[in-house]
């Protein structure tokens, strides 16, 4: 799924946005394979205050605090180029944003009509104006399934806004679920699954029934909840029973991937359950350098 796009020309910096925390770090290589982990080298990050966390305005605040020179490096800074605006590559911690899985036949309709009908349900979901919210869509292959995102307007508007006032363009901007989905699901072993991504706030799944999505299904995380495995299982469970509402897919015929962001969880009861269990990222593919935000420096790799 592509980026809203905002720019085309090259980046400087990749930004990944959590929900306590921004980080920042350079640009991948072109010549470097798009799908290499990030390394955490060069990066660094800007916390919220606590009274800031999960708002807009802490976004902005941190967000123009990122792109602030590093204080005290020792590295010897490059020369600015006046000519060049630095540009940044944004994901954002899908906190801020919503999902959705639309099912009809789209095969007829423009991208126009197709967004249009994208943003009608996340009115008719939450009860917004329509001008409020910026979307953007994917369709699967065959026209009949549309993976829809949405973010306020205000949110995408005040990031343009806190970037050019420390000297920097947005070239790109997307939420972080996408990029996670599309590449975690080629490791799963059915055309039939359920793909759990659990981070910080949020636990998120997606039915996949042979091989097409299904369904997608979000639930807040609270304190404390990352820490209760039997808290995190089941609520993976009700996913499931959720988005499996409207299909003939039963538990034990499906594979379960997960994806755990600091988050535990208890794979022994979801094998019991489920066809086969895939752990999709290692323990420590979350950690952040020096103790930081380890969502926010992950979402770095998603960032280009």
């Amino acid at each position: 799924m592509s980026p809203w796009s905002i720019d085309s020309r090259g980046a400087d910096l990749n930004i990944g946005i959590g929900t306590r925390e921004v980080a920042v770090g350079p640009c991948r290589p072109r010549w470097m394979p798009a799908r290499k982990p990030a390394s955490p080298a060069g990066s660094r990050s800007v916390p919220m205050p606590e009274t800031q966390w999960f708002t807009q305005a802490g976004v902005f605040d941190a967000l123009r605090a990122a792109l602030e020179p590093a204080p005290d490096s020792d590295a010897p800074q490059a020369p600015r180029v006046p000519s060049r605006t630095r540009g940044a590559h944004i994901v954002l911690d899908d906190f801020w944003g919503n999902h959705a899985i639309l099912r009809g036949d789209f095969r007829t309709l423009r991208a126009r009509e197709v967004d249009e009908i994208a943003r009608a349900h996340f009115v008719d979901i939450y009860g917004v104006d329509g001008e409020t919210v910026a979307v953007r869509t994917c369709m699967q292959r065959g026209g009949r399934a549309m993976f829809a995102s949405a973010l306020p307007r205000a949110l995408v508007d005040g990031m343009g806004e806190a970037s050019a006032s420390a000297g920097a363009r947005m070239l790109a901007l997307k939420l972080c679920l996408p990029e996670m989905l599309n590449r975690t699901l080629p490791q799963m072993p059915r055309a039939n699954a359920l793909v759990v991504f659990a981070a910080d706030a949020l636990i998120q799944a997606v039915l996949i029934e042979a091989g097409g999505w299904a369904c997608y299904d979000a639930q807040r995380l609270f304190a404390g909840d990352e820490c209760d495995p039997a808290k995190v299982t089941l609520l993976a469970e009700q996913a499931f029973e959720r988005c499996a509402e409207r299909t003939t897919l039963k538990r034990e015929d499906c594979a379960l991937g997960f994806f755990g962001c600091g988050i535990a969880v208890d794979l022994a009861a979801l094998q019991a359950r489920f066809a086969s269990v895939t752990t999709l990222a290692a323990p420590n593919a979350c950690q952040a350098p020096e103790g930081g935000d380890s969502l926010a420096h992950h979402l770095l790799e998603y960032a280009q």
